[in-house]
């Protein structure tokens, strides 16, 4: 059986690499270790022309990675011919299933690929497969004595859920990359509002969706900052001053979330902070805020849910409500049950989503959200 600590590790560079791609490295180089695996990566297979290529990979050398691949049609590999038809979103695919290890090892192309890399086993997780392309996330270990278990596959099927669900994030965020070359462009084309503010708190700027946000009463702008009426302005001036110091009051350094009501006690608004890098030397600005308005899921959630995690319906309904109303209570009052069965439920839905807290199941809920047909 896996560690479940292990998972959290990994998880949090997991997530992080949507917004710093960056974080895939130390992803990675964790997973490597907690798998006692020689080379990790993310690799890509254009199945019909039987070629491959690399996103990020840990544990070789990637100018031998360049040269072996140009030369090689995997359609050639005795092992991708047997787990192409096998290929679909989701599976966790070990190359002991496919092909026995000694008749492999006598192949020629094993010979000219895998060892040379000193890959004796394989196993992969599909983020995606398009019936065209498929994008994995692979270990690979060089030891002619040894079988991955259950601690090293448990911890892969456990991730792939995740990993599906970052890598749906990382394509979205891609794909409004490619179309813009500055921040400021980017707030122009994201639906989410977002501010960027300086070490001041005050606002630089923020795109159409944040500033309609500020004409709508719960947020405003006083003396240039970004604020909040009464007691929800100390709250939000709070979790903006710990953001930039990088002190979050959640356990490793999560990210912190802060619910504003509308004067009903209705939530409305829910806000994150996250600390700026540097991206240019032309850019300025300290924090960047999103800004979500709490509304009624997409309908297609709780099938994603159920599908991506293996919720019950129950479960499924139960954690779009969380998600919805950023309440427990309020979550078991809409889905017509005590709050004690709410609490066994959210148990049982934190095992199978791998989360630990109220706050990072509804950040994950509000991720799948995102990839979910309006």
């Amino acid at each position: 059986m896996f560690d479940r600590r292990v998972l959290g590790e990994l998880l949090e560079p997991l997530y992080a690499s949507v917004l710093d791609f960056s974080a895939l490295d130390t992803f990675n180089q964790r997973l490597a270790e907690a798998t006692d695996s020689h080379i990790t990566g993310v690799l890509i297979h254009d199945v019909a022309a039987g070629r491959a290529g690399i996103s990020c990979i840990h544990g070789v050398d990637i100018a031998l990675m360049d040269a072996l691949l140009p030369d090689l049609d995997l359609n050639d590999d005795p092992m991708m011919q047997r787990v192409t038809p096998q290929l679909g979103t989701g599976k966790v695919l070990d190359s002991e299933d496919f092909l026995p290890r000694a008749e492999f090892q006598r192949s020629d192309f094993y010979n000219a690929y895998y060892r040379r890399l000193g890959i004796v086993q394989q196993v992969a997780s599909v983020g995606l497969f398009d019936g065209a392309n498929s994008v994995t996330l692979s270990l690979c270990h060089d030891d002619q004595k040894r079988k991955y278990g259950e601690a090293e596959l448990g911890l892969l099927r456990a991730l792939t859920p995740h990993w599906i669900n970052a890598y749906a994030m990382l394509r979205r965020m891609h794909g409004l990359e490619r179309q813009v070359e500055t921040l400021e462009q980017a707030l122009a084309f994201s639906p989410v509002a977002m501010f960027v503010l300086g070490e001041d708190l005050r606002i630089v700027r923020g795109n159409a969706a944040g500033e309609a946000l500020l004409q709508g009463g719960l947020l405003r702008r006083e003396a240039g900052m970004l604020a909040a009426k009464g007691a929800p302005g100390l709250e939000l001036h709070g979790l903006l001053q710990r953001a930039l110091r990088g002190a979050s009051r959640l356990p490793g350094e999560d990210v912190e979330r802060l619910v504003l009501r509308d004067a009903g006690e209705h939530p409305a608004l829910a806000l994150t902070a996250h600390r700026l890098v540097e991206w240019s030397p032309r850019e300025q600005g300290a924090l960047l805020v999103f800004v979500r308005e709490v509304r009624r899921a997409p309908p297609s959630l709780k099938s994603a849910l159920q599908a991506l995690f293996n919720l019950t319906e129950a479960e499924a309904r139960l954690a779009m409500s969380l998600y919805r109303t950023a309440d427990a209570a309020m979550a078991a009052r809409e889905c017509g049950i005590t709050p004690g069965t709410a609490h066994g439920r959210l148990k049982m839905i934190y095992d199978k989503t791998g989360e630990r807290g109220q706050a990072s199941l509804v950040r994950l809920v509000a991720a799948v959200a995102g990839t979910c047909g309006g």
